[in-house]
């Protein structure tokens, strides 16, 4: 009995410090949303992934099935705010990631917050929130 309170006592210990080693590790965000397309392009689909650690911030937002705007500019809107205006690509796709340690701007991504790609005309193609 005492050696397995030993035990316990030892693997708490370690716990501890463990958690106090890696503080950055619990604070990690990891979100992902799906984007759903509007009623003008009902057939569009995409998501957007964001991670955050101390040291830095990431997002990505794909978005799929807009053939006919192939070529085109699109603007991504996070909260409100442009965030990248890519080219939609001859297969009807849209990819853009930045990564705060590359020195991208990449903005906090909380819950409640909005991504929307719009074509420059305003007309939304595809949305969603975390």
């Amino acid at each position: 009995m005492r050696r397995f309170i030993t035990i316990i006592s030892s693997s708490l210990a370690l716990l501890a410090v463990l958690a106090v080693a890696v503080p950055g590790a619990s604070a990690a965000v990891q979100r992902q949303i799906a984007l759903h397309g509007s009623s003008s392009f009902p057939n569009a689909t995409g998501s957007a992934q964001y991670q955050a650690s101390s040291s830095q911030r990431e997002l990505q937002v794909e978005v799929d099935h807009i053939k006919v705007l192939a070529g085109k500019h699109v603007n991504i809107f996070v909260n409100g705010a442009k965030w990248a205006s890519p080219t939609v690509s001859s297969l009807g796709k849209v990819d853009v990631s930045r990564n705060t340690e590359l020195g991208q701007s990449v903005p906090t991504i909380k819950s409640g917050s909005t991504v929307r790609v719009r074509t420059l005309g305003g007309t939304l193609i595809a949305g969603g929130s975390f």
